[in-house]
Protein backbone atom coordinates (compact mmCIF):
# COMPACT_ATOMS: atom_id res chain seq x y z
CA UNK A 1 0.00 0.00 0.00
CA UNK A 2 3.04 2.16 0.91
CA UNK A 3 4.47 1.49 -2.66
CA UNK A 4 1.06 2.29 -4.37
CA UNK A 5 0.87 5.63 -3.01
CA UNK A 6 4.61 6.67 -3.34
CA UNK A 7 3.86 5.54 -6.83
CA UNK A 8 1.21 7.65 -7.17
CA UNK A 9 2.73 10.63 -5.52
CA UNK A 10 5.77 9.93 -8.11
CA UNK A 11 3.81 9.89 -11.27
CA UNK A 12 1.79 13.41 -9.74
CA UNK A 13 5.48 15.23 -9.53
CA UNK A 14 5.88 14.28 -12.94
CA UNK A 15 2.83 15.11 -15.09
CA UNK A 16 2.86 18.64 -12.75
CA UNK A 17 6.69 18.58 -13.97
CA UNK A 18 5.18 17.91 -17.70
CA UNK A 19 2.45 20.74 -17.41
CA UNK A 20 5.29 23.41 -16.15
CA UNK A 21 7.84 22.62 -18.79
CA UNK A 22 5.13 22.80 -21.35
CA UNK A 23 4.17 26.34 -20.31
CA UNK A 24 7.26 27.37 -19.77
CA UNK A 25 8.38 26.49 -23.65
CA UNK A 26 4.91 27.94 -24.78
CA UNK A 27 6.39 31.05 -22.90
CA UNK A 28 9.14 30.88 -24.18
CA UNK A 29 7.98 30.01 -27.62
CA UNK A 30 7.79 32.42 -30.22
CA UNK A 31 8.27 36.09 -31.78
CA UNK A 32 6.91 39.81 -30.48
CA UNK A 33 8.81 42.87 -30.37
CA UNK A 34 8.35 46.10 -31.31
CA UNK A 35 10.24 47.17 -34.85
CA UNK A 36 10.60 50.99 -35.25
CA UNK A 37 9.66 51.92 -38.74
CA UNK A 38 10.28 55.54 -38.61
CA UNK A 39 10.04 58.52 -36.79
CA UNK A 40 11.49 58.87 -33.40
CA UNK A 41 10.04 56.01 -30.48
CA UNK A 42 9.96 58.99 -27.26
CA UNK A 43 6.74 60.29 -28.80
CA UNK A 44 5.39 56.77 -27.28
CA UNK A 45 6.13 58.03 -23.78
CA UNK A 46 2.86 60.20 -24.15
CA UNK A 47 1.00 57.50 -24.85
CA UNK A 48 1.72 54.05 -22.62
CA UNK A 49 0.34 51.02 -24.05
CA UNK A 50 -1.11 47.92 -22.81
CA UNK A 51 -2.84 44.87 -24.58
CA UNK A 52 -3.73 41.27 -24.85
CA UNK A 53 -2.12 39.12 -27.35
CA UNK A 54 -2.61 35.03 -28.31
CA UNK A 55 -5.09 32.68 -28.84
CA UNK A 56 -7.57 29.96 -27.31
CA UNK A 57 -4.61 27.58 -25.24
CA UNK A 58 -2.84 30.57 -23.96
CA UNK A 59 -2.12 34.28 -24.02
CA UNK A 60 0.07 37.11 -22.41
CA UNK A 61 -0.71 40.23 -21.63
CA UNK A 62 2.14 43.05 -22.98
CA UNK A 63 3.06 46.79 -21.45
CA UNK A 64 4.81 49.73 -23.56
CA UNK A 65 5.96 52.05 -21.07
CA UNK A 66 8.43 55.10 -22.47
CA UNK A 67 9.12 52.81 -25.53
CA UNK A 68 9.59 49.60 -23.97
CA UNK A 69 8.11 46.72 -24.57
CA UNK A 70 7.28 44.20 -21.38
CA UNK A 71 4.99 40.78 -21.13
CA UNK A 72 3.40 38.91 -18.91
CA UNK A 73 2.32 35.26 -19.82
CA UNK A 74 -1.05 33.22 -18.70
CA UNK A 75 -1.32 29.18 -19.33
CA UNK A 76 -5.10 30.11 -20.33
CA UNK A 77 -7.10 31.60 -23.38
CA UNK A 78 -7.10 35.12 -24.69
CA UNK A 79 -10.75 35.20 -23.57
CA UNK A 80 -10.02 34.56 -19.82
CA UNK A 81 -7.15 36.40 -19.79
CA UNK A 82 -9.55 39.29 -21.55
CA UNK A 83 -11.88 39.05 -18.61
CA UNK A 84 -9.33 39.19 -16.33
CA UNK A 85 -7.45 41.84 -18.19
CA UNK A 86 -10.25 44.54 -17.55
CA UNK A 87 -11.26 43.09 -14.30
CA UNK A 88 -8.15 44.94 -12.97
CA UNK A 89 -8.76 47.86 -14.99
CA UNK A 90 -12.37 48.31 -13.99
CA UNK A 91 -10.50 47.84 -10.21
CA UNK A 92 -11.97 44.62 -9.57
CA UNK A 93 -10.22 42.59 -6.92
CA UNK A 94 -10.23 39.63 -4.77
CA UNK A 95 -11.96 36.53 -5.82
CA UNK A 96 -14.83 38.79 -8.28
CA UNK A 97 -11.98 39.76 -10.73
CA UNK A 98 -11.90 35.92 -11.90
CA UNK A 99 -15.88 35.84 -12.35
CA UNK A 100 -15.74 38.87 -14.36
CA UNK A 101 -17.28 38.29 -17.80
CA UNK A 102 -16.40 41.90 -20.08
CA UNK A 103 -18.56 41.13 -23.54
CA UNK A 104 -21.51 41.13 -21.02
CA UNK A 105 -20.11 43.81 -18.79
CA UNK A 106 -20.42 46.01 -21.77
CA UNK A 107 -24.02 45.42 -22.32
CA UNK A 108 -25.08 45.61 -18.58
CA UNK A 109 -25.75 48.76 -16.55
CA UNK A 110 -28.59 49.53 -13.88
CA UNK A 111 -29.93 52.38 -15.07
CA UNK A 112 -32.20 51.77 -17.95
CA UNK A 113 -34.02 54.03 -20.10
CA UNK A 114 -36.17 53.46 -23.10
CA UNK A 115 -38.71 55.46 -25.48
CA UNK A 116 -42.00 54.28 -25.98
CA UNK A 117 -45.30 55.73 -27.00
CA UNK A 118 -49.08 56.70 -26.50
CA UNK A 119 -52.03 58.36 -28.58
CA UNK A 120 -51.93 62.14 -29.19
CA UNK A 121 -54.62 63.98 -27.67
CA UNK A 122 -56.79 64.53 -30.48
CA UNK A 123 -55.39 61.34 -32.37
CA UNK A 124 -58.03 59.77 -34.73
CA UNK A 125 -58.37 56.51 -32.42
CA UNK A 126 -60.06 53.13 -33.61
CA UNK A 127 -61.36 50.44 -31.42
CA UNK A 128 -61.03 46.87 -32.58
CA UNK A 129 -62.07 43.69 -31.18
CA UNK A 130 -59.07 40.42 -31.11
CA UNK A 131 -55.58 41.14 -31.42
CA UNK A 132 -53.86 42.78 -34.04
CA UNK A 133 -52.86 40.11 -36.87
CA UNK A 134 -49.38 41.97 -37.29
CA UNK A 135 -48.55 40.93 -33.75
CA UNK A 136 -49.48 37.54 -34.45
CA UNK A 137 -47.17 36.89 -37.54
CA UNK A 138 -44.10 38.36 -36.06
CA UNK A 139 -44.26 35.89 -32.91
CA UNK A 140 -45.66 37.65 -29.77
CA UNK A 141 -48.95 35.77 -29.83
CA UNK A 142 -50.07 32.75 -31.21
CA UNK A 143 -54.03 32.14 -32.28
CA UNK A 144 -54.76 29.31 -30.03
CA UNK A 145 -53.31 31.82 -27.07
CA UNK A 146 -56.09 33.60 -25.60
CA UNK A 147 -59.42 33.59 -25.65
CA UNK A 148 -59.69 37.50 -26.16
CA UNK A 149 -57.96 40.51 -27.28
CA UNK A 150 -58.58 44.18 -27.92
CA UNK A 151 -57.16 46.57 -30.21
CA UNK A 152 -56.64 50.64 -30.54
CA UNK A 153 -55.34 52.21 -33.67
CA UNK A 154 -53.90 55.72 -33.40
CA UNK A 155 -52.91 57.92 -36.09
CA UNK A 156 -50.83 60.24 -33.97
CA UNK A 157 -48.57 59.51 -31.38
CA UNK A 158 -46.24 61.37 -28.50
CA UNK A 159 -42.70 60.02 -27.81
CA UNK A 160 -42.48 59.18 -23.93
CA UNK A 161 -39.00 58.35 -21.57
CA UNK A 162 -39.29 55.76 -19.20
CA UNK A 163 -36.19 55.59 -16.64
CA UNK A 164 -35.31 53.47 -14.00
CA UNK A 165 -32.45 54.96 -11.72
CA UNK A 166 -29.13 52.49 -10.34
CA UNK A 167 -30.32 49.43 -8.09
CA UNK A 168 -33.81 49.90 -8.79
CA UNK A 169 -34.24 53.57 -6.33
CA UNK A 170 -37.04 54.85 -8.28
CA UNK A 171 -38.31 55.71 -11.98
CA UNK A 172 -39.47 58.58 -13.78
CA UNK A 173 -41.85 58.86 -17.79
CA UNK A 174 -41.97 61.79 -19.13
CA UNK A 175 -43.91 63.08 -22.49
CA UNK A 176 -40.65 64.42 -24.83
CA UNK A 177 -42.61 66.96 -27.04
CA UNK A 178 -41.74 65.05 -29.94
CA UNK A 179 -44.67 63.32 -32.14
CA UNK A 180 -44.65 61.39 -35.17
CA UNK A 181 -48.26 61.03 -37.84
CA UNK A 182 -46.91 59.25 -40.81
CA UNK A 183 -48.98 55.67 -40.15
CA UNK A 184 -51.36 54.10 -37.86
CA UNK A 185 -49.64 52.96 -35.03
CA UNK A 186 -51.46 49.93 -33.21
CA UNK A 187 -51.06 48.89 -29.33
CA UNK A 188 -52.55 45.36 -29.00
CA UNK A 189 -53.27 42.96 -26.18
CA UNK A 190 -54.91 39.57 -25.41
CA UNK A 191 -56.62 37.75 -22.47
CA UNK A 192 -57.03 34.32 -21.35
CA UNK A 193 -59.31 33.96 -18.73
CA UNK A 194 -59.02 36.34 -16.04
CA UNK A 195 -55.45 36.90 -16.44
CA UNK A 196 -54.17 39.31 -19.21
CA UNK A 197 -51.57 39.81 -21.38
CA UNK A 198 -50.20 42.90 -22.89
CA UNK A 199 -47.59 44.07 -25.63
CA UNK A 200 -47.35 47.36 -27.29
CA UNK A 201 -46.96 47.12 -30.99
CA UNK A 202 -45.22 50.60 -31.38
CA UNK A 203 -42.87 49.43 -28.77
CA UNK A 204 -38.89 50.63 -28.58
CA UNK A 205 -37.91 48.47 -31.03
CA UNK A 206 -40.95 49.49 -33.56
CA UNK A 207 -40.35 53.50 -32.68
CA UNK A 208 -36.53 52.85 -33.70
CA UNK A 209 -35.93 55.83 -31.19
CA UNK A 210 -32.96 55.18 -28.75
CA UNK A 211 -32.20 57.57 -25.21
CA UNK A 212 -29.09 58.51 -24.26
CA UNK A 213 -28.38 58.47 -20.09
CA UNK A 214 -25.28 59.97 -18.60
CA UNK A 215 -24.61 59.48 -14.95
CA UNK A 216 -22.62 62.31 -12.94
CA UNK A 217 -23.01 62.26 -9.31
CA UNK A 218 -26.60 62.13 -7.88
CA UNK A 219 -28.00 63.48 -11.31
CA UNK A 220 -28.64 61.26 -14.41
CA UNK A 221 -28.68 63.29 -17.77
CA UNK A 222 -31.25 62.41 -20.34
CA UNK A 223 -32.04 62.76 -24.08
CA UNK A 224 -33.96 60.82 -26.59
CA UNK A 225 -32.67 60.63 -29.81
CA UNK A 226 -35.18 61.86 -32.77
CA UNK A 227 -35.69 60.00 -35.90
CA UNK A 228 -36.86 61.65 -39.70
CA UNK A 229 -40.46 61.12 -38.88
CA UNK A 230 -40.10 63.08 -35.66
CA UNK A 231 -41.63 66.67 -34.89
CA UNK A 232 -41.60 69.21 -31.88
CA UNK A 233 -38.72 69.07 -29.69
CA UNK A 234 -36.59 66.61 -27.34
CA UNK A 235 -35.05 68.04 -24.26
CA UNK A 236 -32.12 67.18 -22.46
CA UNK A 237 -33.35 66.12 -18.67
CA UNK A 238 -31.88 66.29 -15.22
CA UNK A 239 -33.12 63.64 -12.95
CA UNK A 240 -31.65 63.65 -9.55
CA UNK A 241 -31.95 60.40 -7.43
CA UNK A 242 -34.16 61.93 -4.78
CA UNK A 243 -36.64 62.90 -7.92
CA UNK A 244 -37.49 59.34 -8.74
CA UNK A 245 -40.50 57.82 -7.97
CA UNK A 246 -40.39 55.03 -6.01
CA UNK A 247 -41.14 51.36 -7.46
CA UNK A 248 -44.94 50.37 -7.49
CA UNK A 249 -45.45 47.35 -4.38
CA UNK A 250 -47.64 45.44 -6.93
CA UNK A 251 -47.68 46.16 -10.51
CA UNK A 252 -50.77 48.33 -11.57
CA UNK A 253 -51.73 47.66 -15.21
CA UNK A 254 -51.66 50.92 -17.13
CA UNK A 255 -54.16 49.91 -19.80
CA UNK A 256 -53.46 48.92 -23.50
CA UNK A 257 -51.25 52.24 -23.79
CA UNK A 258 -49.88 54.44 -20.86
CA UNK A 259 -49.67 58.07 -20.85
CA UNK A 260 -48.94 58.76 -17.10
CA UNK A 261 -46.13 61.07 -16.26
CA UNK A 262 -44.02 60.88 -13.09
CA UNK A 263 -40.82 61.62 -11.45
CA UNK A 264 -39.05 64.96 -11.03
CA UNK A 265 -36.90 66.35 -13.91
CA UNK A 266 -35.43 69.54 -15.06
CA UNK A 267 -34.97 70.81 -18.44
CA UNK A 268 -31.51 71.95 -19.47
CA UNK A 269 -32.07 72.69 -23.17
CA UNK A 270 -34.52 71.87 -26.22
CA UNK A 271 -33.55 71.10 -29.64
CA UNK A 272 -36.23 71.78 -32.64
CA UNK A 273 -37.46 68.81 -34.22
CA UNK A 274 -38.53 67.95 -37.71
CA UNK A 275 -36.83 66.37 -40.74
CA UNK A 276 -34.33 68.79 -41.03
CA UNK A 277 -32.97 69.10 -37.59
CA UNK A 278 -32.40 65.84 -35.53
CA UNK A 279 -30.47 64.69 -32.59
CA UNK A 280 -28.73 61.64 -33.50
CA UNK A 281 -27.02 61.02 -30.27
CA UNK A 282 -25.28 61.96 -26.44
CA UNK A 283 -22.47 60.78 -24.29
CA UNK A 284 -20.51 61.65 -20.99
CA UNK A 285 -16.96 63.99 -21.95
CA UNK A 286 -15.26 63.38 -18.69
CA UNK A 287 -16.64 64.07 -15.70
CA UNK A 288 -17.93 67.49 -16.47
CA UNK A 289 -19.40 67.71 -19.81
CA UNK A 290 -21.55 66.09 -22.73
CA UNK A 291 -21.72 65.92 -26.17
CA UNK A 292 -23.87 65.71 -28.02
CA UNK A 293 -24.16 65.14 -32.22
CA UNK A 294 -27.07 66.90 -33.91
CA UNK A 295 -28.55 68.15 -37.50
CA UNK A 296 -29.45 71.66 -37.52
CA UNK A 297 -31.01 72.78 -40.77
CA UNK A 298 -29.11 69.88 -42.35
CA UNK A 299 -26.14 70.73 -41.18
CA UNK A 300 -23.97 68.51 -38.78
CA UNK A 301 -23.13 69.41 -35.70
CA UNK A 302 -21.14 68.20 -32.59
CA UNK A 303 -21.25 70.19 -29.55
CA UNK A 304 -20.35 70.09 -26.10
CA UNK A 305 -22.45 71.24 -23.03
CA UNK A 306 -21.70 71.60 -19.56
CA UNK A 307 -24.10 70.14 -17.12
CA UNK A 308 -26.25 73.14 -16.83
CA UNK A 309 -27.57 72.68 -20.43
CA UNK A 310 -25.11 75.54 -21.55
CA UNK A 311 -23.36 75.05 -25.37
CA UNK A 312 -19.13 75.38 -24.43
CA UNK A 313 -18.05 74.19 -27.80
CA UNK A 314 -19.70 73.56 -31.27
CA UNK A 315 -17.83 72.16 -34.95
CA UNK A 316 -19.32 71.99 -37.95
CA UNK A 317 -18.69 68.93 -39.69
CA UNK A 318 -20.82 68.85 -43.28
CA UNK A 319 -23.17 70.73 -45.13
CA UNK A 320 -24.25 67.70 -47.26
CA UNK A 321 -24.22 64.34 -46.03
CA UNK A 322 -26.49 64.59 -42.88
CA UNK A 323 -29.54 62.90 -44.20
CA UNK A 324 -27.28 59.60 -44.93
CA UNK A 325 -26.45 59.23 -41.59
CA UNK A 326 -27.41 55.57 -40.43
CA UNK A 327 -25.18 54.24 -37.82
CA UNK A 328 -22.06 56.40 -35.44
CA UNK A 329 -19.33 54.82 -33.42
CA UNK A 330 -17.73 56.70 -31.02
CA UNK A 331 -14.49 56.02 -29.15
CA UNK A 332 -14.20 58.33 -26.02
CA UNK A 333 -11.03 58.31 -23.62
CA UNK A 334 -10.21 60.36 -20.97
CA UNK A 335 -6.89 60.82 -20.29
CA UNK A 336 -5.59 60.93 -16.17
CA UNK A 337 -5.10 64.60 -16.56
CA UNK A 338 -8.68 65.38 -17.29
CA UNK A 339 -8.21 65.99 -21.46
CA UNK A 340 -10.80 63.82 -23.43
CA UNK A 341 -10.41 62.30 -26.93
CA UNK A 342 -13.23 61.19 -29.15
CA UNK A 343 -12.66 59.28 -32.51
CA UNK A 344 -16.09 58.57 -34.54
CA UNK A 345 -16.84 57.52 -37.58
CA UNK A 346 -20.34 57.69 -39.26
CA UNK A 347 -21.79 55.36 -41.80
CA UNK A 348 -24.59 55.44 -44.24
CA UNK A 349 -25.65 52.00 -44.54
CA UNK A 350 -27.39 50.34 -47.86
CA UNK A 351 -29.54 46.95 -47.61
CA UNK A 352 -28.33 44.76 -50.53
CA UNK A 353 -29.86 42.23 -50.01
CA UNK A 354 -32.15 39.50 -47.12
CA UNK A 355 -29.73 39.49 -44.55
CA UNK A 356 -26.25 41.71 -46.64
CA UNK A 357 -25.89 45.19 -45.60
CA UNK A 358 -22.69 47.28 -47.34
CA UNK A 359 -21.25 50.29 -44.83
CA UNK A 360 -20.02 53.09 -46.41
CA UNK A 361 -18.33 55.84 -43.92
CA UNK A 362 -18.95 59.26 -45.02
CA UNK A 363 -17.39 61.19 -41.75
CA UNK A 364 -14.70 60.01 -39.18
CA UNK A 365 -12.43 61.94 -37.41
CA UNK A 366 -10.83 62.68 -33.78
CA UNK A 367 -11.41 65.19 -31.45
CA UNK A 368 -9.08 66.90 -28.53
CA UNK A 369 -11.30 68.48 -25.80
CA UNK A 370 -8.92 70.31 -23.22
CA UNK A 371 -8.76 73.72 -21.85
CA UNK A 372 -8.55 75.61 -24.80
CA UNK A 373 -11.93 74.05 -26.15
CA UNK A 374 -12.65 71.58 -29.08
CA UNK A 375 -10.21 71.00 -31.82
CA UNK A 376 -10.34 68.48 -34.58
CA UNK A 377 -8.01 66.41 -36.49
CA UNK A 378 -7.74 63.99 -39.13
CA UNK A 379 -7.54 60.03 -39.01
CA UNK A 380 -5.00 58.28 -40.15
CA UNK A 381 -4.97 56.75 -43.43
CA UNK A 382 -7.31 54.67 -44.60
CA UNK A 383 -6.71 50.87 -42.46
CA UNK A 384 -8.18 47.57 -42.58
CA UNK A 385 -9.05 47.81 -38.82
CA UNK A 386 -8.63 50.48 -35.99
CA UNK A 387 -7.80 48.83 -32.33
CA UNK A 388 -7.00 52.31 -31.01
CA UNK A 389 -7.48 56.16 -31.93
CA UNK A 390 -6.46 58.73 -29.87
CA UNK A 391 -5.33 62.53 -29.24
CA UNK A 392 -3.90 64.66 -26.78
CA UNK A 393 -0.95 67.43 -27.13
CA UNK A 394 -1.98 67.97 -30.20
CA UNK A 395 -0.72 64.22 -31.14
CA UNK A 396 -2.87 61.89 -32.85
CA UNK A 397 -2.21 57.99 -31.94
CA UNK A 398 -3.64 55.24 -34.30
CA UNK A 399 -3.26 51.17 -33.22
CA UNK A 400 -4.88 50.11 -36.24
CA UNK A 401 -4.44 46.46 -38.61
CA UNK A 402 -3.29 45.62 -41.84
CA UNK A 403 -5.06 42.48 -43.26
CA UNK A 404 -2.61 40.48 -45.53
CA UNK A 405 -5.26 40.60 -48.82
CA UNK A 406 -2.80 38.77 -51.25
CA UNK A 407 -2.80 35.63 -49.08
CA UNK A 408 -5.67 33.38 -50.91
CA UNK A 409 -6.74 30.75 -47.85
CA UNK A 410 -9.88 30.48 -46.61
CA UNK A 411 -10.48 31.94 -43.52
CA UNK A 412 -7.38 33.56 -43.16
CA UNK A 413 -7.27 36.37 -40.60
CA UNK A 414 -3.58 37.03 -40.64
CA UNK A 415 -2.86 40.70 -39.73
CA UNK A 416 -0.14 43.06 -38.79
CA UNK A 417 -0.50 45.32 -36.03
CA UNK A 418 1.05 49.24 -36.51
CA UNK A 419 1.55 51.88 -34.05
CA UNK A 420 1.50 55.25 -35.38
CA UNK A 421 1.84 58.68 -33.80
CA UNK A 422 1.13 61.92 -36.36
CA UNK A 423 1.15 65.69 -35.70
CA UNK A 424 -2.77 66.62 -35.30
CA UNK A 425 -1.89 70.10 -37.47
CA UNK A 426 0.11 68.53 -40.26
CA UNK A 427 -0.47 65.46 -40.71
CA UNK A 428 3.50 64.24 -40.75
CA UNK A 429 4.21 61.34 -39.19
CA UNK A 430 6.50 61.42 -35.68
CA UNK A 431 6.92 57.55 -35.35
CA UNK A 432 5.85 54.19 -36.94
CA UNK A 433 5.95 51.06 -35.70
CA UNK A 434 4.88 47.54 -36.36
CA UNK A 435 4.79 44.25 -33.77
CA UNK A 436 6.75 41.42 -35.60
CA UNK A 437 5.54 38.45 -34.48
CA UNK A 438 5.53 34.59 -35.86
CA UNK A 439 1.45 34.68 -35.95
CA UNK A 440 1.17 33.98 -39.81
CA UNK A 441 2.50 30.52 -39.14
CA UNK A 442 -0.42 29.49 -37.03
CA UNK A 443 -2.83 29.35 -40.69
CA UNK A 444 0.10 27.52 -42.58
CA UNK A 445 0.09 24.98 -39.10
CA UNK A 446 -3.81 24.90 -39.59
CA UNK A 447 -3.20 23.74 -43.12
CA UNK A 448 -0.85 20.84 -42.77
CA UNK A 449 -3.02 18.32 -42.25
CA UNK A 450 -5.31 18.59 -45.17
CA UNK A 451 -4.91 16.99 -48.79
CA UNK A 452 -3.59 19.28 -51.68
CA UNK A 453 -3.54 17.11 -54.23
CA UNK A 454 -5.11 17.96 -57.74
CA UNK A 455 -7.58 15.29 -57.06
CA UNK A 456 -8.88 16.72 -53.50
CA UNK A 457 -11.84 18.31 -52.17
CA UNK A 458 -11.55 22.14 -52.50
CA UNK A 459 -9.91 23.48 -49.52
CA UNK A 460 -12.49 25.70 -48.31
CA UNK A 461 -15.00 22.98 -48.09
CA UNK A 462 -12.63 21.30 -46.48
CA UNK A 463 -11.93 23.62 -43.64
CA UNK A 464 -15.76 24.37 -42.74
CA UNK A 465 -16.34 21.52 -40.21
CA UNK A 466 -12.86 23.34 -38.43
CA UNK A 467 -14.27 26.66 -38.76
CA UNK A 468 -17.46 26.16 -37.90
CA UNK A 469 -16.13 24.58 -34.71
CA UNK A 470 -13.87 27.21 -33.69
CA UNK A 471 -10.66 25.36 -33.80
CA UNK A 472 -8.95 27.82 -36.10
CA UNK A 473 -9.90 30.58 -33.73
CA UNK A 474 -8.56 28.31 -31.01
CA UNK A 475 -5.03 27.83 -32.78
CA UNK A 476 -4.74 31.56 -34.09
CA UNK A 477 -2.90 34.25 -32.02
CA UNK A 478 -3.94 37.57 -32.50
CA UNK A 479 -3.36 40.55 -31.03
CA UNK A 480 -6.99 41.44 -29.81
CA UNK A 481 -6.73 44.57 -27.51
CA UNK A 482 -4.78 47.65 -27.33
CA UNK A 483 -6.09 50.00 -24.61
CA UNK A 484 -4.02 53.27 -23.19
CA UNK A 485 -2.85 52.96 -19.22
CA UNK A 486 -2.76 56.43 -18.75
CA UNK A 487 -6.30 56.81 -19.62
CA UNK A 488 -10.08 55.31 -19.57
CA UNK A 489 -12.35 54.54 -22.59
CA UNK A 490 -16.04 54.14 -23.25
CA UNK A 491 -17.01 52.94 -26.89
CA UNK A 492 -20.55 54.40 -27.68
CA UNK A 493 -22.62 53.01 -30.93
CA UNK A 494 -26.00 54.17 -31.83
CA UNK A 495 -28.23 54.33 -35.13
Amino acid sequence: MRNRVIWVMVISILIFSVFIGGMTKLRDKGIFYLEDIEGQREYLSLFPLEGITGDGTHAFTFRIEDGDLSTRFYSMGSEQVRNLFFAERAGIKGFQKYHYDYYNSMFQNDMNSYADSAPSHGASIQKKEGIHEEMIEKGYFAYDEFTAGETIVADKIDVYLNFWGLEGVGEARLRTGMTIQDKDYYYTRGYRGNTENYAGYASFDDLGMQSYCVRQGDAYYILVGSKSNCVGETSLYRIKEDGLKAPEAQYVDPGIYNTAEYGDAQVLCSFPIDPSNQVLGMFGVGDNSLGIFRVENENLLFEIYDLEGNRKAQDLLSREQSRKIDQTEAEVTVWDDGTVSIYFKMYDVVEKEKNSQVWECLIDGIYQVDEKGLKRFKCYGENGGKLLSACRNNLVLDVYMDFEEETKIPYNYNYDVYICITNGDTGGVLYQGVFRTDYSEDSLKNLSGYNIAKNAVYLEEAMKTQYIDGIIGQRKRLISDVVPINGRGQSIWWR
